[in-house]
């Protein structure tokens, strides 16, 4: 069998574009958008995502980003980057490298020519695998995600089942789905026709699915190439390549193509939807879509960040294997552990603790827990060298030394793992002191430990057995104690007040009861922590609670964290996250570890005005350097 050439990189189709813009004219939602915003907002009974507040992310990773399953942890940190920011997130995937070309060529052999619904949908497994691959991803690492497909969402397209566009998409089915969860992942690259069969967008079509998107959303698209932006040359063979910050459509499609599928930017321009292309967390990125060029100023590359992590275990151990994904950004320079003989795979490893105030260091991360670490923290802070913690224990008890490093542009203090794991839950908070928006009430379940102890003696297990399971599963300490009386929530709802009301309220302070006061069958309890502002100032408590059955704190299940915070207008953001255990303590960790990495006090880069000129002057240049060539950031097909 053979494939056609709609398969491969094409010119941009007059007739096609012309179709879809007459479809697109015809369709009328039944609500816009902003009149289901509108009406979340207003019920008061909404999840985090029905919040005004939050922006849309259209997140798109190519095979150049998602070359093998091992990837996947790079594009976990970039969607988490987005969802701790306040924003909802739909990312497109395409197939690994490679997968697309191997499905087309067992078409060609196994399909007959003429049954191309058969042959779009065979090809199209590969962005599938890559979706459900990166939901299990997600998952791990405490974030809920599902995977939507084309026909749930009713991405319709026009065309032939092998060459085709989107032409249409249920928008509020796709806010039907963010209801219950924070991350949505489409598998790019096709759509469905008027009779429900797979019709694909051809080479680099997640790209066009991506736009499409986040154009029909009113959201931000953002394209995870394998390069910091959009060059004038291949940065890979080139040394003088320079980077765009900023492309006018003319430009772009001058100099994208081989990037950017050409389909997919001439439908960004028709749509006048700008977007960003950058590697995933960076900050470095160039807009496309703004009235004038303007190129970033040289720099040279900054040299990783140094690296002392302080512990191995459950948490640190996590740390350490993400950080093996970014060793252009980090370089682990010593893993403090009490006994080095257990870590012999680490070539890191020391027990000397002074390697934390070595002047090189730029940041110590303290995965020890407990109060100890506090010396090597406090002169860590005192030598300018930043410091990342989930030590919520540490941080409340000595908030009064450490808040002066906590806040402001030059924070040094880094701990949004200390509460809610996985779960955003001082981003949240900060975000809406930031905007100024009132609060009432916040409350939640912030102990992973306490929700499977409490499901599993539900379950008919002794105390004991409930224990040494949520051991087992890496959420209890070997002295569960702090987690079972309340305290270990204390310390988490001081942290949250302060972000919330601007207020401190030691752990010291607030009324706390743990499930080990509860003396009867404790079926339907949840360890509840509240704090609210009344004229007397904040009211705070711990203590274990009967929910309403199918409330949405009820409905948590073992080591899940919930949040409700309520605004002073009525509406409740709803947060939901795994609070607990490696991967989702580690996910937050590196999230702060990229903030630090991305901190503009770190480098010197300044955008400049590029004039036509120059883009002439840069255009003819390359083209000659490469022949009959279209310049742009590499040579392959866009990914």
């Amino acid at each position: 069998m053979c494939i056609p050439g709609s398969l491969r990189p094409r010119q941009f189709d007059p007739q096609l574009a012309g179709a879809i813009q007459i479809q697109l004219k015809r369709m009328v939602d039944e609500f816009s958008l902003a009149q289901l915003r509108k009406l979340q907002v207003s019920s008061g009974a909404v999840n985090h995502l029905g919040c005004q507040m939050l922006k849309i992310e259209v997140l798109k990773f190519g095979s150049s980003v998602l070359r093998t399953p091992n990837e996947l942890q790079v594009a976990v940190d970039e969607i988490y980057r987005r969802w701790r920011t306040n924003s909802k997130v739909l990312a497109v995937v395409s197939a690994f490298e490679g997968v697309t070309d191997q499905l087309i060529k067992e078409a060609s052999n196994l399909i007959a020519t003429d049954i191309e619904e058969a042959t779009a949908a065979y090809i199209a497994q590969g962005e599938q695998r890559t979706a459900a691959l990166l939901v299990g991803a997600l998952a791990r690492s405490g974030i809920p995600a599902r995977v939507i497909e084309p026909h749930e969402i009713g991405l319709m397209a026009e065309g032939t089942s092998l060459e085709s566009a989107p032409v249409g998409v249920d928008v509020t089915a796709i806010e039907r789905f963010w209801h219950n969860h924070a991350v949505l992942v489409l598998p790019g690259f096709y759509g469905v026709d008027p009779r429900g069969h797979t019709a694909l967008f051809g080479r680099g079509g997640s790209d066009l699915s991506a736009l499409f998107l986040a154009a029909e959303l009113a959201g931000t698209c953002r394209l995870l190439k394998d390069v910091s932006g959009v060059y004038d040359a291949d940065p890979a063979s080139s040394t003088a390549a320079h980077r765009f910050a900023a492309l006018s459509w003319e430009t772009a499609i001058s100099v994208a193509g081989p990037l950017i599928q050409s389909k997919a930017l001439r439908h960004a321009q028709s749509r006048a939807l700008p977007f960003y292309v950058s590697r995933p967390n960076e900050r470095a990125c160039t807009r496309v879509g703004n009235i004038q060029d303007k190129w970033e100023a040289p720099t040279q590359p900054n040299r990783p960040l140094r690296i002392v992590l302080l512990g191995c275990g459950v948490v640190g151990r996590g740390v350490y294997e993400v950080l093996q994904h970014y060793r252009d950004t980090f370089e682990v320079c010593h893993v403090v552990v009490s006994d080095p003989e257990k870590h012999l795979d680490i070539p890191e490893r020391t027990r000397d603790t002074h390697v934390a105030s070595i002047d090189s260091i730029d940041v110590v991360v303290e995965c020890f827990g407990g109060l100890t670490p506090y010396p090597l923290i406090a002169q860590a802070l005192a030598q300018d060298k930043f410091v990342v913690t989930a030590n919520k224990a540490l941080v409340a008890a000595r908030w009064a030394d450490l808040s002066a490093f906590a806040r402001g542009e030059k924070r040094q203090l880094w701990f949004s793992a200390a509460v809610g794991g996985a779960l955003p839950a001082l981003e949240t908070l900060e975000h809406l002191a930031t905007q100024k928006i009132p609060l009432a009430e916040i409350r939640g379940i912030i102990n992973g430990t306490c929700g499977v102890v409490l499901d599993a003696r539900a379950q008919g297990k002794t105390h004991h057995d409930a224990v040494a399971l949520a051991q087992a599963q890496g959420f209890a300490e070997a002295d569960p104690a702090r987690d079972l009386s309340g305290r270990d929530s204390a310390d988490k709802l001081s942290l949250m007040i302060e972000a919330a009301f601007g207020e401190w309220v030691g752990p010291e302070e607030i009324h706390t009861r743990g499930i080990d006061a509860i003396a009867s069958d404790l079926k339907g309890y949840k360890l509840i922590a509240r704090a609210r502002r009344s004229k007397e100032g904040i009211v705070a408590s711990v203590a274990p609670e009967v929910l309403t059955p199918g409330s949405f704190l009820h409905e948590a299940k073992g080591a899940e964290n919930r949040i409700e915070i309520e605004l002073a207008g009525g509406q409740v953001i709803r947060l939901r996250g795994q609070g607990a255990g490696r991967w989702p303590t580690a996910v937050s960790v590196m999230g702060d570890l990229h903030e630090i990495g991305r901190l503009p006090i770190l480098d010197s880069t300044v955008a400049t005005q590029a004039t036509p000129l120059n883009v002439a002057r840069m255009t003819k240049e390359a083209r000659s350097e490469r022949g009959s060539q279209t310049p742009s950031a590499i040579n392959e097909g866009p990914r």
